[in-house]
């Protein structure tokens, strides 16, 4: 996965993540625990450089007290995870935060249209990755793909799809729901930032190459 081996942040947020994940720690500058981000991040066998939360949802606040992290106030006009993602500014990955309460949902979604998207989202069901600019995707013909845009309206052209997005003007209203690779390559190019969905199993498998326009 060549396409994201810069350094930058791992954020472990609370909220349904995948069972296992292949992380080298050696990839990121720090890894952060957002209040039960940390019971995940002791799941998969991420070590943490930090913790940032009231602790009101770990299950293992003690733990992380007897390690030295402080609890915020639990009267906070932010989110855990918007704490997290405040601390050091950057670029993140993010592990986690998928198929919860609606709200929590919600919040995360205007988090990121506010202070940037994830390069890659890993949730239990879905991964999430980020395209800044244009680029070729190598995936199965059939793989099943879902494209979006957190902020304003981003107008995508595709090459490789079985509905090809022709300038198709995507935003988080308009949404590319459940298309699929016709063919082994993907190029797209959009005006602006897009998202795309997939399998963690199909994510796996992946190459993605940015390209010239």
């Amino acid at each position: 996965m060549l396409y994201f081996l810069c350094m930058k942040r791992l954020i472990i947020v609370g909220g349904k993540a995948p069972d296992k994940l292949d992380i080298d720690r050696n990839h990121y500058s720090e890894v952060i625990a957002a209040d039960s981000g940390y019971d995940t991040a002791r799941k998969l066998g991420i070590e943490i450089d930090s913790a940032v939360g009231d602790f009101d949802s770990t299950t293992l606040r003690g733990e992380l007290i007897g390690k030295g992290f402080v609890p915020c106030s639990h009267d906070k006009d932010c989110s855990d995870t918007e704490l997290a993602v405040r601390s050091g500014g950057g670029d993140y990955d993010l592990i986690g935060g998928g198929e919860g309460r609606i709200d929590h949902t919600l919040e995360l979604l205007s988090m990121m249209q506010r202070l940037g998207a994830p390069a890659v989202w890993y949730m239990a069901s879905d991964t999430v990755f980020r395209i800044d600019t244009a680029a070729e995707i190598s995936a199965p013909a059939g793989t099943d793909i879902s494209f979006f845009a957190l902020s304003g309206t981003v107008h995508a052209h595709t090459e490789g799809l079985v509905w090809e997005l022709d300038e198709f003007p995507l935003s988080s209203t308009a949404v590319s729901l459940s298309n699929r690779t016709d063919t082994g390559h993907i190029l797209i190019d959009a005006d602006g930032i897009v998202l795309a969905r997939v399998s963690p199993d199909v994510f796996r498998e992946l190459q993605i190459r940015p390209v010239a326009r």
